[in-house]
């Protein structure tokens, strides 16, 4: 139903589902923003389309332009709402006294990661009394699902021929980030799936970075978020990293088990 009787429901779910495919465009888009051009490529919607919704999503504040870039990215009125729902979301509240005793006891970073379609979306970060520390995540972060130990931890969890399709349409924007080696993702999915939990280990950025991650499941066995740690590479010995693999399954467990009695 339209919410005004002046224009069609049709029309109005049409300008909504435009505006969606926009907005989602770019969030994943550069952090300098999306250029108009590349709005297009990746919409396929006509110009003057995007125009007209920009203008109205720019009116909301939910993108702004900037005036020197001619670049759009999501304005500080959505970044709210986001991290509005991100505050309230029940998993990240049943979740976090758990993680931040992991973060202490790993003297690391954890984060808290959900998948979001194609993407994943950081909605926890917890933080250790460490002076050295490990990660520069951020909540609210987005980008394709895989890139992060906790998405490792989650694909070692899914069927075979799922985590093949996410890769297979994801590809191209892995290989849009810097650093990335596909024959080295490969091998740490291939990894993951076998050990049953996220092994990544230099396959981004600067290759000095390795990490753990595990799935959070539900009743059914399906991994509905994840969870991770990095830390720099050969920093841990193999007794270390068995310790460390150990405590996030312990954690994944215990939060499952308070997701299935209803927190």
């Amino acid at each position: 139903m339209s919410l005004n009787p002046d224009i069609p429901a049709q029309s109005t779910a049409g300008s909504l589902n435009r505006a969606a495919v926009l907005l989602t465009a770019i969030a994943r888009g550069s952090r300098k923003g999306s250029a108009l051009t590349e709005l297009v490529a990746r919409t396929g919607l006509p110009r003057p389309t995007i125009h007209r919704v920009l203008d109205s999503l720019i009116d909301l504040g939910w993108v702004v332009r900037d005036p020197e870039t001619a670049r759009f990215n999501l304005g500080n009125d959505l970044a709210a709402l986001g991290y509005t729902a991100i505050s309230r979301n029940p998993l990240e509240r049943l979740a976090a006294t758990e993680l931040s005793a992991l973060a202490e006891r790993l003297d690391q970073v954890v984060y808290l990661t959900m998948r979001a379609g194609l993407d994943m979306v950081c909605i926890g970060r917890y933080e250790s009394q460490s002076q050295i520390q490990v990660g520069r995540g951020r909540v609210g972060m987005r980008g394709p699902f895989g890139m992060s130990p906790a998405c490792l931890g989650m694909f070692a969890h899914m069927a075979q021929e799922d985590v093949d399709e996410i890769i297979t349409v994801n590809l191209s924007r892995y290989h849009r980030i810097e650093g990335f080696d596909e024959q080295g993702f490969r091998r740490a999915v291939r990894a993951s799936m076998e050990k049953g939990c996220g092994v990544y280990d230099n396959i981004v950025l600067d290759r000095t970075t390795s990490g753990f991650g595990m799935a959070i499941c539900d009743a059914s066995g399906y991994p509905i978020a994840g969870f991770g740690t990095t830390y720099i590479t050969g920093w841990l010995s193999i007794e270390q990293q068995a310790e460390c693999i150990a405590l996030l399954k312990q954690a994944a467990g215990r939060i499952a088990d308070r997701l299935e009695k209803g927190g």
